[in-house]
């Protein structure tokens, strides 16, 4: 009897100890906004892979076209670099994937004895996908990510975890298509945010 909850008692202490010693789980961001504009109208101000002057938060593109496999560079009003490949582009369906292959760091922070570069957007294995559909006449404009946190190992610090990287998400998202209504209404509206783990 004793061997026996001895078992159970030692069973249940490493359950715990893998149950809070976890690795980074794939996060999925949705943004949705609904624009009072057509959306043949806002599929042309978004549509070209080399143009992100409708973003705010960045300053230029470098290379890239709307053909899959094409790579640009953006270079961000902060002063980091993103680099991000097309993985597919549909005109007719209004959307295009994009993955993040390559980001600059704003520099390294000390955690667990060694030296952790902070990149420029706080994530790993980043993926998304813009896409406009009319609805009824106004446009609806989506634009989901999917990612994990920068920090692969347990107990990231502060600065490379899941909060870190969702609020880093959550504000590109939201800023760019604010800022698309800005450009063809004159108001941001209101983005819709959903968040799956």
């Amino acid at each position: 009897m004793k061997k026996t909850s001895l078992l159970v008692s030692a069973a249940l202490m490493l359950f715990t100890g893998l149950a809070n010693a976890h690795g980074p789980v794939r996060a999925k961001l949705t943004a949705t906004l609904t624009i009072d504009a057509p959306a043949a109208k806002v599929w042309d101000l978004i549509k070209n892979y080399n143009d992100m002057s409708w973003h705010p938060s960045i300053k230029s593109v470098e290379g890239g076209d709307n053909t899959k496999g094409s790579v640009r560079t953006l270079h961000l009003q902060s002063g980091g670099t993103i680099k991000e490949e097309l993985k597919s582009y549909e005109d007719a369906k209004m959307a295009y994937k994009y993955k993040i292959i390559d980001m600059s760091s704003t520099g390294t922070i000390k955690h667990a004895g060694q030296d952790e570069p902070v990149p420029v957007l706080p994530v790993g294995n980043y993926a998304a996908e813009l896409s406009v559909a009319d609805k009824g006449g106004k446009a609806e404009i989506e634009w989901v990510a999917t990612y994990y946190r920068a920090y692969v190992n347990n107990n990231p610090p502060a600065e490379l975890n899941e909060e870190a990287a969702d609020k880093a998400v959550t504000e590109v998202l939201t800023t760019g298509l604010e800022n698309v209504s800005r450009k063809l209404t004159g108001h941001a509206g209101k983005v819709e945010i959903e968040m799956k783990r």
